[in-house]
């Protein structure tokens, strides 16, 4: 096959629609004994057993890369949906790896309702997090200062909680499907501002289309945090669709996972058609196996197909650069040099597609 061809190939089979095989993109990873361990861990704060897991990713026993750490309550089960979901984001977006640390119970009775109930035993959990566990995985494995914690349910409890009571403990905090209905976010926000300023902090808050109340204080927890402006603050939402408490999990965590660790782009306005014209052409190569490129504007927004493909939206998120939200691994610019303009296609960490206009 000849290069012109795999360029073709490579860059519009990463579309299962488009009538083409699938990119040159891995498949998952099956997971292996070794990427996962746990082992009983004595908490001195509680006086009592409690089980870590630790997954490592990939590529961690073959480099001397350090990695952020993403702390997970109720690591009996979210353990395994964190694993997947990073397993199946790295194959669209291009994914800062992180080792995962899960706090469960194991074969023991499980107690999260006094653990994650900060009317409880929350305040000494967190003790336990912070003056053990973080320490200890600090002093054990390859990582950064970098540190998120996870929760739902009552997790999701506790993570508010944690955010307002340690804010300068964790990086990231994610608060999923808390179980009061979010009924103390906005007022923990508005205690916690009574007395400061900053919250340095990327908070994501998430949960399933059918928990309403948990819908409106969630959203409203986001305006009241974007209105008041905090310095170093940042906050992200989604509403897992037709979910409810239990079916939102994974696609809570999914979309927690993707908005700190994926790069996914930015939409700016779509320039005027006008300025879109100078894109409209054919690129391709003089190899007559290959199929050409076509650009073309339609109702105002700029598109692409190869041969007789279907039309594949580019959006604008810089001057001259797209995307598309079928794949956020690549990027396309049009560039000009020596009076030639052409179509360029990025690929994370290899070598870029250049496709000359040739009318």
């Amino acid at each position: 096959m000849t290069r012109s061809v795999t360029i073709q190939l490579a860059l519009f089979c990463i579309i299962c629609f488009s009538g083409i095989c699938q990119v040159k993109q891995e498949s998952p990873l099956p997971f292996r004994d070794k990427d996962l361990v746990y082992f009983d861990y004595h908490s001195k704060t509680i006086d009592e057993d409690y089980t870590i897991y630790i997954h490592f990713p990939p590529g961690y026993d073959t480099t001397k890369t350090a990695y952020p750490v993403l702390y997970l309550t109720d690591g009996d089960w979210n353990m395994t949906v964190a694993m997947n979901c990073f397993n199946m984001l790295r194959q669209d977006y291009p994914t800062t790896e992180a080792l995962l640390v899960g706090i469960g119970y194991g074969s023991r009775s499980n107690k999260r309702n006094r653990d994650l109930n900060p009317a409880d035993g929350g305040p000494k959990f967190l003790s336990f997090i912070k003056d053990e566990v973080i320490p200890f995985v600090n002093s054990r494995y390859r990582v950064t200062k970098e540190k998120g914690l996870y929760g739902y349910s009552y997790g999701g409890i506790f993570t508010t909680y944690v955010l307002f009571q340690e804010a300068n403990l964790f990086d990231q905090i994610y608060i999923g499907a808390p179980g009061n209905n979010g009924s103390l976010l906005v007022p923990s926000a508005r205690t916690y501002f009574s007395k400061n300023t900053t919250l340095k902090t990327k908070i994501f808050a998430g949960v399933g289309s059918f928990e309403t109340e948990n819908v409106k204080n969630i959203g409203l927890f986001k305006n009241y945090l974007d209105s008041n402006k905090k310095a170093g603050l940042q906050i992200f939402t989604a509403v897992a669709p037709n979910a409810g408490h239990g079916a939102a999990l994974a696609q809570v965590m999914q979309s927690g996972i993707k908005y700190v660790y994926c790069l996914t782009h930015q939409s700016i306005a779509t320039p005027p058609s006008g300025a879109l014209k100078k894109y409209e052409g054919t690129y391709g190569t003089d190899d007559a196996k290959s199929k050409a490129i076509h650009v073309f504007i339609e109702n105002g927004e700029l598109y692409f197909r190869e041969g007789g493909g279907n039309a594949l939206h580019l959006i604008p998120f810089e001057k001259d650069g797209f995307f598309m939200v079928e794949n956020e691994g690549l990027s396309f610019r049009f560039t000009t040099e020596n009076g030639r303009q052409y179509f360029v296609v990025d690929f994370p960490a290899e070598k870029d597609i250049r496709l000359p206009k040739t009318k």
